[in-house]
């Protein structure tokens, strides 16, 4: 059983876990892990952008992650740098500009506790974001899945077959930054990725069908978060060192167990 004052968390890590699981399968598949990691730790800016200005602090987020997703989508279109080049230094430039404008501006923000997160305090209005962005994801990965599997087999013969390409990387790329958006805060930089690359990769090495590795990554991403969860609480262990450690450990576990079977 959880403790009363842990089912809130408890809900939050939950429900980011199902949208992490479900975007993250697409992440793999659209090669854009680093796209996430990138915008992770970019959102840095938006935290300090938003206390400067005295804006809501979700809505400054959401904005600059907007901004920040069309902003690289734009400047990869260049013949000169692949998109991991143009994120890593987007990314590079929003985490100093960060510390530049909290240490100039005296806003004596932590930025660290946004590394790690705060996930016990996450009150009413946080999970009611998350449970509206967790059913658009749900939805969208219905209606996307074809659509967006066949995007990245070929986008030609997609574009041939109907399907709206720019539409559909577009719709990705908002949902998918929203997402972070709203999630960031509470479980942390470090935990935002590794809930948008682990469960996905994790369920790659045993699925033999695209459908198969969505519902294995759900499994595999609430199942662990889960459990790493009740033995943070029983142990008094850090919640988002504790997930990330339990999905490396199951990953490398997995990946040792495939080599085995295979030979």
């Amino acid at each position: 059983m959880i403790e009363a004052f842990l089912i809130k968390p408890f809900l939050a890590l939950t429900l980011i876990t199902l949208s992490c699981s479900l975007l993250g399968v697409f992440v793999l598949w659209k090669r854009l892990a680093y796209f996430g990691d990138g915008l992770s730790h970019s959102i840095l800016l938006g935290f300090i952008l938003g206390a400067l200005f005295d804006i809501n602090q979700m809505l400054a987020l959401i904005i600059f992650s907007l901004l920040f997703a069309v902003l690289v989508g734009l400047a990869s279109s260049n013949s000169y740098f692949s998109k991991d080049t143009i994120i890593a230094i987007s990314s590079y430039f929003c985490i100093s500009l960060a510390i530049i404008l909290n240490d100039l501006f005296n806003q004596n923000i932590n930025l660290g506790a946004y590394v790690f997160g705060d996930i016990l305090t996450v009150g009413h209005q946080e999970l009611w974001s998350l449970c509206i962005i967790s059913v658009v994801t749900i939805i969208y990965s219905i209606y996307a899945f074809r659509k967006i599997l066949m995007i990245n087999i070929n986008a030609d013969l997609a574009k041939i077959d109907g399907v709206k390409v720019q539409f559909w990387n577009l719709s990705f790329l908002i949902l998918l930054a929203i997402t972070i958006a709203l999630s960031v805060k509470i479980v942390g930089i470090l935990l935002m990725t590794a809930l948008l690359i682990l469960p996905a990769a994790i369920s790659r090495i045993f699925a033999i069908s695209a459908k198969q590795m969505i519902i294995f990554s759900l499994i595999i991403g609430c199942s662990i978060s889960t459990l790493s969860f009740k033995l943070a609480d029983i142990y008094n262990l850090a919640v988002g060192s504790s997930i990330i450690s339990g999905f490396c450990i199951i990953f490398i576990l997995s990946l040792s167990l495939k080599k085995i079977t295979s030979k």
